[in-house]
C-alpha cells in the first residue's frame, strides 16, 4: 500500500524525509556492515524519526516506536518497518553529528523558502509573542530550540525507563486484545461491578432500618419518662 494516498501533500514528514535523505550517513552505516547480530536500520531512516519527532515538540524514543506502528507519517518515514525504542534511543546517544548537521540543513532551507509554518513547528513548545519575533530568530537561535527538543526527548527517555524498565509501554496483554478473552474479563468485571452495588444497596438498607430503629427506640424512651 503507498502510504502517500493517506498523507496530505503538504505534510511536513516529507520535507523531514527530504532532509534527512540529503544527509551523507554512509560512514554511520558502514559501522554495522558485516556485523553479527540482528538487522540493522538504515541510519537515514533513523534521523528521519528523530528529526521529525524534534519538529513534533521533543518525543520519546517510545512515542516514536508507537507512531511508527499507529501515525501514518512516522510509518511513511519509517518505511513500515518498526525499529524498538532502544534502537532509536541509541542512535539519538552515538549519532549527535548527523542530527546537527540535519537541524542545521533544516533551518537554512526553512530559512531561504520562508517557511514560517516550520519555524512555528520548530519552536513549539517555546514563548513566542508573535509572528514578527519568529520571523526574527537567527538560525543560531533556532538551533538551540530544536537541540533543547532533542534534550527533552532524552530526557523524557531516561524517565520512561526508570518507570518502565526493560517494558516498551506501547503494549496490553492479549486479554484485552482478543476479542473472546476480553468478554470473559468484562463479564467478570461486570459481575464483580454488580456485586458490589448489591452490596452498597445492602449496607444503605441496613444502615436506614438502624437509624429508623434507633429513631423509634428514642421516642418510645420519652414516652416512657413521660408517663
Amino acid at each position: 500500500m503507498d502510504l502517500r494516498k493517506l498523507i496530505p501533500k503538504d505534510h511536513p514528514c516529507y520535507f523531514i524525509k527530504n532532509v534527512a535523505d540529503y544527509i551523507d550517513c554512509s560512514e554511520a552505516n558502514r559501522e554495522f556492515a558485516d556485523t553479527p547480530g540482528e538487522f540493522a536500520y538504515p541510519r537515514e531512516l533513523l534521523l528521519r524519526l528523530v528529526l521529525m519527532s524534534v519538529f513534533d515538540g521533543g518525543l520519546s524514543s517510545r512515542e516514536i516506536e508507537r507512531r511508527t506502528q499507529t501515525d501514518v507519517g512516522y510509518m511513511y518515514l519509517a518505511g513500515m518497518q518498526h525499529p524498538s525504542y532502544r534502537t532509536i534511543l541509541r542512535f539519538k546517544r552515538n549519532y549527535s553529528n548527523l542530527i546537527d548537521e540535519a537541524f542545521k540543513m533544516t533551518i537554512k532551507i526553512a530559512t531561504e523558502e520562508d517557511l514560517v509554518k516550520i519555524h512555528h513547528v520548530s519552536v513549539d513548545g517555546t514563548k513566542i509573542k508573535s509572528k514578527t519575533s519568529i520571523n526574527k530568530l537567527t538560525n543560531k537561535q533556532q538551533l538551540k530550540i530544536m537541540k533543547q527538543h532533542l534534550e527533552k526527548s532524552i530526557k523524557l527517555d531516561e524517565e520512561e525507563d526508570e518507570e518502565l524498565g526493560e517494558e516498551s509501554g506501547n503494549s496490553v496483554p492479549e486479554t484485552l486484545t482478543d476479542e473472546e478473552k476480553f468478554k470473559e474479563i468484562f463479564e467478570k468485571v461486570n459481575k464483580s461491578s454488580k456485586d458490589d452495588r448489591n452490596k452498597n444497596k445492602l449496607r444503605a438498607s441496613s444502615k436506614k432500618t438502624l437509624k429508623t430503629s434507633r429513631r423509634k427506640s428514642r421516642k418510645n424512651s420519652q414516652k416512657g419518662r413521660k408517663t
